[in-house]
């Protein structure tokens, strides 16, 4: 994105490569925590096709409550994936890239709102898992998926039914890199405290 725009060329710059030699181990990291992310299929979610990805808008009462110093409501979710011939993952680890990648948004709950947090230095907080291929279909993210075919064009939106979001996560949060970065797409402000998590996740051949 530097090239299009200078915001996001920064020093900070997100997505990285996370090179495992070089990583430090730090006994003040502890657990990932989260709070109200099991969704009653009662309350609707508004999935959008923004141009570049599908985000999925989630309600505050989702939030970070272990593994940051303060605490982060949730925002929004969306997914990078490539194609069979081009790139999947924004992040790579030990320069290998995966086939997907989901993207959990927060805010510091010390700001009133995304907007206002976004542009201050502990303001965001994002989740990062990679999705990789396994033998089974993965039954939370169809919950997602099973909706795309209706919003092909761009800002096209469907509402869709809640459901466990804790699901599209790795099942264990206890083990992640660390590090201070940026948004990935413009503004790009270096204003993240990224987790990305070592477990991957998996769905079928067919849902990557």
């Amino acid at each position: 994105w530097d090239s299009h725009d200078p915001d996001c060329g920064g020093a900070m710059q997100s997505p990285i490569n996370i090179n495992t030699a070089e990583t430090v181990f730090s006994p003040q990291l502890r657990p990932i925590q989260l709070v109200g992310y099991s969704l009653s299929s009662k309350e609707m979610l508004k999935l959008k096709n923004n141009g570049h990805t599908v985000v999925l808008e989630l309600p505050e009462l989702l939030a970070i409550a272990g593994g940051y110093a303060q605490q982060y409501k949730a925002v929004q979710l969306h997914l990078h994936w490539g194609s069979p011939s081009g790139p999947g993952s924004e992040h790579t680890v030990n320069n290998h890239r995966f086939p997907a990648e989901i993207h959990v948004v927060h805010y510091n709950t010390k700001y009133n709102n995304f907007k206002e947090a976004m542009v201050h230095p502990d303001g965001l907080a994002v989740l990062g898992a990679f999705l990789e291929v396994g033998p089974r279909e993965n039954p939370y993210y169809r919950q997602i998926l099973e909706h795309l075919y209706k919003i092909e064009g761009e800002d096209e939106e469907v509402l869709v039914p809640g459901f466990n979001i804790a699901g599209l996560l790795p099942a264990n949060l206890n083990l992640y890199f660390r590090y201070n970065g940026s948004l990935t797409t413009p503004p790009c402000y270096q204003t993240v405290k990224w987790t990305v998590f070592n477990q991957t996740v998996q769905l079928s051949q067919d849902q990557v």
